[in-house]
């Protein structure tokens, strides 16, 4: 197995305790080291054509390996590297998810509360680890109930429609596209899937991949990244405009340093963990939360889409609604 560290993870315990279990069931890891700051500090100091190279090896280990963890979950602001060092470190990196893709290693992307993630929220670590820990724990059979519930009302849907606040709509066309659940476990059912299995903790959700050029109208995001309270909008299924409050360029240009079609979205989900009911601003947690949507951007082969890009983001919509044909599903941020 792959350990990822990816946070700025001031707890060397937990990575402790995380590989001595695998260890103790007959797991052999590799442990790989890329927070934020080191990964700003690889980009700054580091040739380019060395960084080209950069999954030679990687490469290599993951021919070999069965599962794939990631600690943390936190994303490296990356909008002053060096353009030629991430270009290159970018092109290896998409060579690398193209063999996770392709030998459909089972991915797992845990939230660690930390002590740093917990300062930047504005909280103290006990108070984060009282939120975050409990939903981690839910059952994947309590998620299952939750799960069941939802996608009995949007398995026949061809169409969503997702409602701003403003009162503003995004409406995409989702016809022949299956709708996906997170639970929790990477089931026997979920290996011998033609996609590759991906699983968060927090767990609890569904989601589907949407018609790439069928997205039209306007999405409102209080967050997207670098910019706030910024309308999206999209012609065709790629947003044409940004206009936001603050950061609409550091948006566009975090689109546009991504190969591909980083402007089309990749999926739409539902947030449906029972022991998340607030939103702290951690989008890893956030778009679990039981209402919450969140719409992703870029790649989405791994989900059985047809967008390739080397973008994958997802961004967190705490207060909207969402319409499956003309059924209201989620109103204002809590499920109908």
């Amino acid at each position: 197995m792959l350990v990822q560290v990816s946070d700025r993870c001031g707890r060397p315990e937990v990575v402790a305790e995380v590989l001595l279990a695998l260890e103790a069931r007959g797991v052999t890891s590799i442990v790989e080291y890329l927070p934020p700051d080191y990964l700003r500090r690889l980009l700054d100091s580091t040739d380019p054509a060395h960084l080209g190279a950069w999954d030679r090896h990687r490469a290599a280990f993951l021919e070999q390996i069965a599962r794939l963890l990631v600690l943390g979950g936190d994303r490296a602001a990356l909008d002053a590297a060096p353009h030629e060092a991430l270009a290159a470190w970018q092109q290896a990196t998409g060579r690398l998810v193209q063999i996770e893709e392709e030998r459909r290693i089972p991915l797992v992307l845990a939230a660690v509360p930390t002590e740093t993630r917990a300062i930047r929220l504005g909280m103290r670590l006990a108070e984060l680890e009282s939120i975050v820990l409990p939903a981690i724990a839910v059952s994947p059979a309590d998620l299952r109930r939750e799960i069941d519930r939802l996608i009995a009302r949007v398995a026949s849907a061809d169409h969503i429609t997702i409602g701003n606040p403003d009162g503003t709509t995004l409406k995409v066309d989702i016809t022949g596209r299956r709708w996906l659940t997170d639970t929790g476990e990477i089931t026997s059912e979920a290996l011998a899937a033609p996609i590759q299995p991906v699983i968060n903790l927090p767990a609890g959700s569904v989601y589907t991949t949407v018609v790439e050029e069928s997205a039209s109208g306007r999405l409102l995001l209080a967050q997207a990244g670098p910019a706030r309270n910024a309308t999206l909008t999209f012609e065709a299924g790629r947003v044409t405009s940004i206009d936001a409050a603050e950061g609409s360029d550091a948006l566009a240009a975090l689109f546009d340093r991504h190969s591909g079609e980083p402007r089309r979205i990749s999926h739409i989900g539902i947030g449906l963990n029972p022991r998340l009911r607030q939103t702290i601003d951690w989008e890893l947690v956030d778009e679990h939360r039981h209402g919450s949507l969140f719409v992703a951007f870029g790649e989405n082969r791994y989900l059985g889409g047809q967008n390739a890009s080397s973008l994958n983001i997802d961004f967190v919509l705490p207060a909207a609604s969402l319409f499956a044909n003309d059924h209201l599903i989620v109103d204002s941020g809590q499920v109908a």
